[in-house]
């Protein structure tokens, strides 16, 4: 299962850029990845826990985040949001 083509995976990942939005952190991949990595220690069901695990490995593939802005629109949205905030 991609998490491109899996809604789930996008809701995961849209907690964890609302979490650090409401809490005025930087959104970034790296920041995802580590607020998913918050997100996973505070538990979860099962089936919860594996989307946050497959979501930050879909992140964790994007080497630069310049990369992902270009190929993930959300991401190059979240982006923009948090140069305007600066």
């Amino acid at each position: 299962m991609s998490i491109q083509s899996d809604e789930k995976g996008h809701v995961i990942i849209g907690e964890a850029a609302l979490s650090l939005a409401l809490s005025e952190r930087e959104i970034s991949v790296q920041s995802l990845i580590e607020e998913l990595g918050y997100m996973a220690k505070a538990g979860g069901s099962p089936s919860r826990l594996s989307d946050i695990s497959e979501a930050r490995s879909w992140l964790r593939s994007f080497d630069q985040p310049d990369v992902a802005v270009l190929h993930v629109p959300y991401l190059k949205t979240l982006a923009g949001l948090n140069d305007e905030k600066n």
